[in-house]
């Protein structure tokens, strides 16, 4: 897979989304939702919730799975860090 950039002040995520018997996909949420966004970073695997307002879903390039990018400004909680994380990342997000 090639790399890309997630632009700054945008993260994105892997959402949970249910499927029906007729395999057609739950949506993440709608504009009368008040429920937060549990997504899983695409590269650090942490877990974040987010406001659903103005969240864009798309397909990833090459893998073509569904995701979900989120301004940095509508997260409202994500898991916390330790110092044993190995992948870099400093864990102050907001």
């Amino acid at each position: 897979m090639s790399k890309f950039t997630v632009m700054s002040g945008w993260r994105v995520g892997r959402a949970k989304e249910e499927s029906t018997r007729t395999g057609l996909l739950v949506p993440i949420s709608s504009e009368n939702d008040n429920d937060a966004l549990a997504l899983t970073d695409i590269l650090s695997g942490h877990q974040f919730w987010a406001v659903p307002t103005g969240a864009w879903r798309f397909l990833l390039p090459e893998t073509g799975e569904l995701v979900v990018a989120v301004r940095e400004s509508q997260i409202i909680a994500e898991q916390a860090t330790t110092e044993n994380d190995t992948n870099g990342d400093s864990g102050n997000y907001l």
